[in-house]
């Protein structure tokens, strides 16, 4: 049973020292992941190695080696007969390599679908199990026991703006924490988002390029990072080209958090180009569902996209674009990046030797289609 062990490279546990406020950093959860690297290796039913063989392999103390059996006890992966003196791999247990909670907004999206499907599959290539919690304010989750269930956490926020509290909540996870879509600056957190400021940049540019000096901005989600970014980038690049943007040349169809901007915007764009002649000749939205919105807004209005008014979205539905009339041309991204990013950067944390917070950034691309 030594000669496995020692087959795994289990990397050994420097003693001394302080105890980390992380999880993963403390000696007792490495040792446990190390041990369920062992488990993962052999048969049900085969017995484990002694406390006092895992304290010289993985040169750690008999605390730590208990604590660490225990922990996988909790998790049913060993079990102890009674009777009897060492621990024996449980006869059905899931062969997992971390236990990841996944938190998301319990709002219908296929943007939030799409993520968090990326995540569940770059997880199922690690081994990881998920557990999967909804909520509808912030403010009203249980981090602490949502973390106490899992080794990591994946959190995506809801469409708003997120609070200090909770910034200062995830600069000192009791266990690593990777936060996707929304944008957040500090160094301290795992964060993938969106490139937004080029969302917004390559729209103006796009339309620009194609002849457009008069284009609305239609502000169909709500008030929260990824929004302003895109509206930034739009200005900047609008800015730079000595084109108008903002006030009338923008669209707040006023959608909160947990709305559905369809209706929102459809109206807003209806009763805009109903009271005259618009004086726009195009359209960037910047959601895909304020693009299926304005093409139904423009046509029911007697206008034709895109001879009088073109189309152009970011199109996080990027199936969803091909399929509408006419076809809507869309700024889009591999969503599949989301599952992948977060993956990295929660593996790395939960290695023996967890690396700094990081944060990944999604570049967007072109697809052009018959709505411009």
């Amino acid at each position: 049973m030594r000669r496995e062990l020692r087959k795994l490279h289990l990397v050994r546990l420097d003693k001394g020292g302080i105890m980390p406020k992380l999880l993963t950093e403390t000696k007792h959860f490495q040792a446990a992941s190390q041990i369920r690297e062992l488990v993962n290796t052999l048969s049900p039913g085969e017995v484990l190695p002694v406390a006092s063989e895992l304290m010289e392999t993985l040169n750690i103390s008999h605390g730590t080696a208990m604590r660490a059996l225990k922990v996988l006890a909790d998790e049913g992966v060993i079990v102890r007969p009674m009777g009897k003196l060492r621990y024996r791999i449980a006869e059905r247990f899931e062969r997992v390599s971390a236990r990841i909670s996944m938190v998301r907004p319990d709002f219908p999206s296929s943007d939030l679908d799409g993520m968090v499907q990326s995540v569940y599959e770059a997880g199922k290539k690690r081994n990881w199990k998920f557990n999967q919690y909804c909520f509808r304010k912030s403010d009203e989750v249980d981090f602490t026991r949502i973390m106490g269930e899992a080794d990591a956490m994946v959190l995506i926020p809801t469409a708003e703006f997120i609070s200090e509290e909770l910034i200062r909540a995830l600069l000192k996870p009791e266990r690593p924490v990777a936060v996707l879509l929304q944008h957040l600056r500090h160094p301290g957190i795992n964060n993938v988002c969106i490139n937004d400021f080029r969302v917004g940049e390559l729209a103006a540019e796009t339309l620009f390029e194609r002849g457009h000096r008069r284009i609305l901005f239609v502000k169909d989600q709500p008030d929260e990072t990824t929004m302003a970014e895109r509206y930034r980038g739009f200005s900047a690049a609008a800015e730079r080209f000595g084109i108008p943007c903002g006030g009338e040349w923008f669209l707040d169809t006023h959608i909160h958090a947990f709305e559905d901007g369809r209706e929102n915007c459809y109206r807003a764009l209806s009763e805009l180009i109903g009271r005259k002649k618009p004086e726009f000749t195009a359209v960037f939205c910047a959601s895909m569902m304020g693009g299926v919105a304005a093409l139904r807004a423009v046509r029911e209005q007697g206008l034709a996209v895109p001879d009088d008014i073109a189309v152009l979205a970011f199109g996080g539905e990027s199936d969803l674009a091909p399929y509408l009339y006419p076809p809507l041309s869309c700024i889009e991204i591999h969503y599949e990046l989301f599952g992948e990013y977060a993956a990295r950067l929660l593996e790395a944390a939960l290695s023996p030797e967890p690396s700094e917070p990081r944060r990944f950034t999604i570049e967007p691309r072109l697809v052009l289609r018959e709505s411009i």
